[in-house]
Parts: structure tokens; C-alpha cells; sequence
């Protein structure tokens, strides 16, 4: 175990470097303006609220970067300036003297951002009232989670991949921030950069003609970090919650709904095109969806096509796979990526699957489920989930050509 040695001599946080950008020196080199100091209970209630963190770039100002040891690196830095002087950064302001030395008139700051809001050409950009918002927010978020119980954690698990040339970015604070709205606090230390756990599937290659070898390396790509990384966390009882925020093609995304067993709670997340956010809607409408049978089922492989956020058209679909009975189900609504906007939505798609996967367990003599879909990413992972191998026929993924036709992708 690696364990931290404090300097001889630590400054506790209560002792944190005050601005002087507002003391001029006089003739003789004595300073103009007597400071005053803050009262050590208003310093505490600074670096208590801030959690340790920088306000403005969220930095832990209690370990070194270069030595890791425990050292205060946090500067307590006033909105409004502690004098009524225009050489005090926001200074010239009616705020009463009194209220100046609070703790709710100072930010825990680092050093870097300390010195730039306070200079002459940020002080007219980053004014009292932008920096008051800033403070609270940050403040009103670490309240939060803080607050939060420990059941409340989530591994953060990103799988992120090519999709025909494209990438989303999915940054610790974007994953963090819609967390955290589910009242979940976010876990990454399952990850040595603490960035949470990532399947990257943008470097392999072949994304471009997604061929077989292509979704061997990735199917193995998935396998490693999921059986290794996220199934031993689970096992030794780190974690009992993983969040899913998923970009990649949608076989592999089934798949790595498959991989994602039932003895810990999963939830997945999509980034949506009309808010511009990963953060589910609570107030979108609930999407509703129809589910159209064959009358029978005289083969022993049948086909599923799934109109969500967009509409599979039945003229591409391979030929060979014309004569069997097909199964559709289809958004009551015009297929759109957003389509998904609520967890209600996402919901009512469980359903409908677990409907079907129960009409074909009637037919025992099915083998394999020929899939068509699309769908928003969270509907694919959770297709994947829903999928008992023990049970279920196997399903043959198809992936979408750009010039129009299917590929027969990977089969689970």
C-alpha cells in the first residue's frame, strides 16, 4: 500500500495564501492599506463548501503533482474585492465591508486561476456575478454528492467506437454531470487515469469495411475489459452499479449488452440530438410501440426488424432471408434518433422485447432470430441484455452498408 507522507511542516487549509493584488506598495516600500485577514472559521467554511477543489478548473488543491504528498495548494480569492478601490479586482462595488471577509464573498481557487480572474483583462469578463454563479454551483454540487449514500456509487463504463468516419467524445465531465442528475455519484478508480473504464474501439482496423475480422478484434476488445476489469470489480464487491454511456456499431453494441449480467444494476445512457446532452428527459413524451406477428412459424430461423430511430427498408434485406416469417416492431411514431428521449421510452422498448422473446419461446424449433434494426444506442445495448442464450435462439447482427444492403456482422 502506497501511502502518502505529510511535509514536516503541513500548512492546513485554514492558512491558504490570500489575494494582495489590492496592496500597493507606498513610498519607503510600507503597503498603502492595512489587510485584514480572514477569521479562521470563514476560511474553513471556504475549503469545507469547495471540497478541497478549485471552483473554476475543479483541481484537488491537497496533493502535489510532483511528489503526490499531502500539500495545500488552494488560495482563497475574494469575488468582490476586500477593498472599495479600483485597484482591488471588483472592488469598486456596494457591498458593505463587513460582507467582504465571508466566507460566501470567497472561492478556493488554485493558484492559476487565482491570478487570471484577478487580472485587469479577466475582471471585466469573469464579474462578480459570474463568479458568485460559479461558486454556488460548484459548491451546490459537491453538497450533493458528498451527501450522497455509499449504495449511490457507479462504475462509469464507456464504449466508445467509429461509426462510419464518426466519434462522440464522452469526457469525465460529461459522464459525471449525468451521474450525478440521477442522484448516483460517479466511480473511477477502477481506471489507473481515473477516467473510468473505456472499451475503445476507435483505433481497430477495418472500421471502415466492418468485416469479420474487424468484429473479431472488437468482440475481443469488449471481452477483455468486461470479463477482466468490470466482472472482477463486481466479484470482489467494489461495485454493484455500472453506468453505460455507449457509441459504436449497433452488433456491437448488442453485444456488449450480452456481456452485461443480471447480479448488478445497469443503467444506459445515450447522448440526445435535441438537447445536446446525455441527460434523460423526464419530460418528453413516452414512445409506444407496435409489434406485428407472422400468423406462423414453419422454419426454424425467422427475422426481427426494429423501426426506431430510423426505418429498416425490407427491399434491402438479403434475399436468402425473403422467405422466412418476420417479426416487426415499430415506433408509434416517426422513426427519429431521438426517439428515445425518456427512460419511460427506453422502458416500454424492454417490454415490447421481453413480449416477443416470450412469444418465441412457444416456438421451440426457432434457432436463429435474423436482426434488422434501428435503433438509438441504448435500445441496441439493452436488445443484447434482454438475449438468455440459455433459452433464446441466437441472434444474427447485421450491419448496414453505406452504399445501401446489409453485412451479416456476428452472431451470439
Amino acid at each position: 500500500m502506497n501511502h502518502k507522507t505529510l511535509p514536516s511542516n503541513p500548512a492546513p487549509p485554514g492558512n491558504a495564501p490570500e489575494s494582495h493584488a489590492d496592496e500597493q506598495p507606498a513610498p519607503g516600500g510600507r503597503a498603502r492599506s492595512a489587510r485584514t485577514k480572514l477569521a479562521q472559521k470563514e476560511k474553513l467554511k471556504v475549503w469545507v463548501r469547495a471540497g478541497g477543489t478549485c471552483v473554476l478548473c475543479k483541481r484537488y488543491l491537497l496533493e502535489g503533482a510532483l511528489t503526490g504528498l499531502e500539500v495545500s495548494l488552494g488560495e482563497l480569492a475574494h469575488i468582490v474585492g476586500q477593498q472599495n478601490s479600483p485597484r482591488s479586482p471588483r472592488g469598486e462595488h456596494p457591498m458593505s465591508r463587513n460582507r467582504r471577509d465571508t466566507a460566501d464573498n470567497v472561492i478556493l481557487a488554485c493558484e492559476s486561476c487565482h491570478q487570471e480572474i484577478d487580472d485587469q483583462l479577466a475582471t471585466g469578463i469573469l464579474d462578480v456575478e459570474a463568479l458568485a454563479a460559479l461558486k454556488a454551483d460548484h459548491e451546490s454540487r459537491v453538497r450533493h454528492v458528498v451527501t450522497l449514500p455509499d449504495d449511490r456509487r457507479s462504475l462509469v463504463l464507456r464504449a466508445i467506437g467509429q461509426l462510419r468516419g464518426n466519434a462522440v467524445e464522452i469526457s469525465r465531465a460529461t459522464a459525471a454531470e449525468t451521474v450525478v442528475a440521477d442522484r448516483r455519484f460517479p466511480w473511477f478508480d477502477l481506471d489507473r487515469d481515473r477516467l473510468g473504464v473505456e472499451i475503445d474501439l476507435r483505433a481497430l482496423p477495418g472500421e471502415a469495411i466492418a468485416d469479420d475480422m474487424y468484429y473479431l478484434v472488437a468482440r475481443r476488445a469488449i471481452d477483455e475489459v468486461i470479463d477482466n476489469k468490470v466482472h472482477d470489480a463486481i466479484k470482489s464487491g467494489d461495485v454493484r452499479h455500472v453506468s453505460v454511456f455507449p457509441f459504436a456499431r449497433l452488433p456491437l453494441l448488442v453485444y456488449l449488452g450480452t456481456k452485461l449480467e443480471d447480479n448488478y444494476s445497469v443503467e444506459v445512457y445515450q447522448r440526445h440530438r435535441a438537447t445536446q446532452t446525455w441527460t434523460w428527459d423526464p419530460t418528453a413524451p413516452t414512445t409506444t410501440f407496435t409489434t406485428a406477428y407472422p400468423s406462423a412459424f414453419a422454419a426454424v430461423e425467422a427475422v426481427l426488424v426494429l423501426n426506431v430511430s430510423g426505418t429498416v427498408s425490407t427491399f434491402e434485406l438479403p434475399d436468402e432471408l425473403a422467405s422466412l416469417p418476420r417479426i416487426t416492431i415499430k415506433a408509434d411514431m416517426v422513426p427519429s434518433p431521438d426517439a428515445m428521449r425518456s427512460r419511460a421510452s427506453l422502458g416500454a422498448f424492454c417490454t415490447v422485447i421481453r413480449d416477443v422473446n416470450a412469444h418465441l419461446d412457444a416456438h421451440k424449433g426457432l434457432t436463429r432470430l435474423h436482426v434488422f434494426g434501428a435503433l438509438p444506442p441504448t435500445a441496441a445495448v439493452e436488445l443484447g441484455r434482454l438475449h438468455d442464450s440459455h433459452i433464446h435462439p441466437a441472434l444474427v447482427l447485421y450491419d448496414r452498408l453505406a452504399e445501401g444492403g446489409y453485412r451479416r456482422a456476428l452472431e451470439i
